[in-house]
């Protein structure tokens, strides 16, 4: 092959991948949930993580069920996939979430999760905190 066809070789092969990279892109991106803070406002600003840790769990909870009392020391956020979650302090604060939305959990107070729709709670949790940290703690 003469240098003169490598390069229309080349020059061909980029022009098709440009084309097609164009046309092949189909993703489409939207932000769920963008904070600084838990949803009662208490603020990020005092993390001080030295060993991150990241765990996702999925966690199912069936119509007119709870999730005991529990507290979290680490940030997390859950996604609800489907169904409706109203989570409730032990000061009787509440916030319910539907499918689609996503709650900016509360750190170092005790509340809970309760399915609080007429079909089973499905919940996709993210939990990022210091190697070794317990995901929760029971009261």
């Amino acid at each position: 092959m003469t240098i003169l066809k490598i390069s229309k070789t080349i020059i061909s092969s980029i022009f098709i991948a440009i084309l097609l990279t164009g046309y092949a892109y189909s993703a489409e991106k939207e932000v769920l949930l963008k904070t600084t803070s838990t949803w009662d406002n208490a603020k990020y600003e005092k993390l001080k993580i030295k060993k991150p840790e990241v765990t996702v769990l999925k966690i199912d909870i069936g119509v007119g069920e709870s999730l005991p009392m529990h507290k979290h020391d680490l940030v997390n956020i859950a996604y609800v996939k489907k169904g409706t979650l109203t989570v409730i302090t032990d000061t009787n604060k509440q916030i319910t979430v539907k499918e689609g939305e996503c709650l900016p959990e509360i750190i170092g107070k005790y509340h809970y999760g309760k399915n609080t729709g007429n079909e089973p709670v499905e919940l996709i949790v993210f939990y990022i905190g210091q190697k070794g940290t317990p995901l929760s703690i029971n009261k």
